[in-house]
């Protein structure tokens, strides 16, 4: 998804009609904005604060390979900095940074308005 896309979606999520929809307890509906095996986007919207929503940026570093040779570990590390940068960048950008222990999951976040700007959407999109 490029960035344009991406800021589509982010647009219609953000503007659309949910009255229809009965949210969950938390008063909240969500939708995942983009997933790839690293990253997952979401997007979630409040009954009671319609001026913003927030995004979480969910992120998995990548696993060991099961071989140990060097090309693969230099893979391996190669990936994770790119992933640690990509962190970097939304950190940049405003957004905090939460760490599930349990799960081993990084997870941005930030809340965004209707009015948030191309540069946001372009350091949202994950690494390729």
């Amino acid at each position: 998804m490029n960035t344009h896309e991406m800021m589509e979606r982010f647009r219609q999520f953000a503007s659309a009609d949910l009255s229809f929809i009965i949210p969950n307890r938390m008063h909240q509906v969500s939708e995942v904005l983009l997933k790839t095996d690293v990253v997952r986007i979401i997007l979630t919207r409040y009954d009671y604060r319609t001026e913003s929503l927030d995004v979480d940026v969910e992120v998995s570093l990548p696993f060991l390979p099961a071989t140990s040779g060097i090309m693969s570990t230099q893979e391996y590390i190669d990936s994770v900095i790119t992933t640690l940068e990509y962190l970097k960048r939304l950190i940049f950008i405003g957004f905090s940074l939460e760490v599930l222990q349990e799960e081993g999951i990084l997870i941005a976040s930030a809340a965004l308005n209707l009015e948030t700007k191309e540069y946001v959407f372009k350091a949202l999109r994950p690494p390729d």
